[in-house]
């Protein structure tokens, strides 16, 4: 009873997991809002570590950097260390913030009332524009338009439009729900800047207690493996959507800057635009160029293609100059999977897949990369030659596995010899040396098999 295969103890669980599952799946609903809520209690939690970790980068720098060598000399001076630190970092962050709020977001304002004004005209003068065009096509008389309709085009191109002014409803009415929540915002962005600043205070304590509850809980075998996820989690996914945020605002800026040197209109709410949708891998310079581009159709086709040299302009330098530069190689990625990262991730799960799906991914493909290699390696030469394709000999490789399965044995074969051999004298042992050097391998298994079975007894 005792060696039973299915203990009754693994039977309950069993039972007990199966109902747990079925009474979840039939209240889904139910539980989904109770995680909501859940969310939304710890949401200034979350906000206060996502705003702690971004400046933990700038408050590490004044900590080491700056303020470093103070307190060799005087103590008093060292205890200064972290309140200057905090104090610079929120200081000059939220200054930088509130400059940008006080210069761009009254001319956003300006330029969403201006537009939505001015969209009738700008309606009609597409309208005009698009009616010439057809009358020139006419006139040319191409082989190729003889079979289209030029009625066809211009009433899909009207409806085109028509849907925009539904479009701009639907913007209104979003942004009329934003402002209705505006205080559940204001009051979790608030409490989410007084809790990074906690964050940063405590953080090395944090830490500690993190540690201590993973050494605590956490088999000790698996502790390394959890220490390098979080480091490769560190790396490649924080560091990354650090190092992104700060492109795409630097990006902004260089898109406002030129825009307005070559007095584009609406240049402040359009470089915004290109600045936020930056952050979105792969995807967010077309997320970005497009509302742009559209708007400028409006008022002038030819502004609207020049804008559009501009983008890809900016985008090669940014590209290959600058995002190198502030993000350097974190993701490691090629082309197609941080498109095939980003695809997946908005898919599940919409905006916040866009921008977190390539660093996440990123943290898998390493995972499994640095498993792979290590298979690698424990396959011998052999795999590794095998990879360059210069081993087609399948029995050659099946020989140099089972010479590398051999020793394996034959080295737990002597580590269980050293564990056995406290049960034998010294004196028999030297004895037995000599003779085992004349004796074959299956006698020295049959001697070393009844050493075992006696010492057993």
């Amino acid at each position: 009873m005792k060696n039973r295969k299915f203990p009754m103890r693994n039977i309950l669980l069993a039972i007990t997991f199966s109902v747990f599952l079925i009474f979840f799946f039939i209240n889904i609903t139910w539980f989904w809002g109770l995680f909501q809520g859940f969310i939304a209690i710890l949401t200034p939690f979350l906000i206060g570590f996502l705003i702690a970790y971004i400046l933990n980068f700038p408050y590490k720098f004044l900590y080491n950097k700056v303020f470093g060598k103070m307190g060799k000399k005087h103590k008093f001076l060292g205890s200064l260390r972290m309140p200057l630190s905090l104090i610079i970092t929120y200081v000059g962050t939220f200054a930088i913030i509130g400059a940008l709020i006080v210069v761009i977001l009254p001319q956003i304002i300006a330029n969403l009332s201006n537009l939505l004004r001015d969209f009738p005209g700008y309606y009609d003068s597409v309208q005009q524009f698009i009616s010439g065009l057809t009358a020139d096509l006419e006139k040319m008389n191409l082989p190729f338009m003889q079979d289209v309709s030029i009625d066809d085009m211009v009433r899909g191109v009207t409806n085109f439009f028509m849907g925009s002014q539904d479009l701009t409803k639907s913007v209104l009415n979003w942004l009329q729900g934003f402002v209705s929540n505006m205080a559940t915002g204001i009051y979790n962005a608030l409490m989410g800047v007084v809790i990074s600043i906690y964050f940063l205070i405590f953080k090395e304590q944090l830490c500690v207690q993190i540690k201590k509850l993973a050494v605590a809980f956490i088999p000790i075998r698996y502790l390394p493996k959890v220490y390098e996820v979080v480091d490769i989690t560190d790396t490649k996914c924080g560091r990354f959507l650090v190092g992104d945020i700060l492109d795409a605002g630097l990006l902004g800026v260089i898109f406002f800057v030129v825009l307005t040197v070559f007095n584009f209109p609406y240049a402040p709410l359009i470089a915004v635009l290109c600045g936020v949708a930056n952050i979105i891998p792969f995807f967010g310079p077309f997320i970005g160029a497009v509302p742009g581009a559209f708007i400028l159709f409006l008022i002038d086709p030819w502004l609207s293609l020049w804008f559009l040299v501009i983008v890809f302009v900016i985008q090669q330098i940014d590209g290959n100059i600058l995002k190198p530069k502030i993000i350097g190689n974190q993701v490691g990625l090629s082309s197609f999977w941080v498109l095939f990262s980003v695809i997946v991730g908005g898919a599940l799960f919409g905006i916040l897949g866009f921008i977190l799906g390539t660093p996440i991914y990123a943290v898998f493909y390493t995972l499994i990369a640095k498993k792979a290699n290590n298979k690698i390696d424990e396959k011998g030469k052999i795999a590794r030659e095998a990879l360059e394709f210069k081993v087609l000999n399948y029995a050659k490789i099946a020989e140099e596995q089972k010479k590398i399965r051999a020793e394996k044995e034959q080295e737990q074969m002597k580590k269980l010899q050293k564990l056995l051999h406290f049960g034998f004298d010294d004196k028999d042992d030297d004895d037995d040396e000599d003779d085992d050097d004349n004796e074959t391998e299956e006698q020295q298994e049959e001697k070393f098999t009844d050493k075992v079975n006696q010492n057993n007894k």
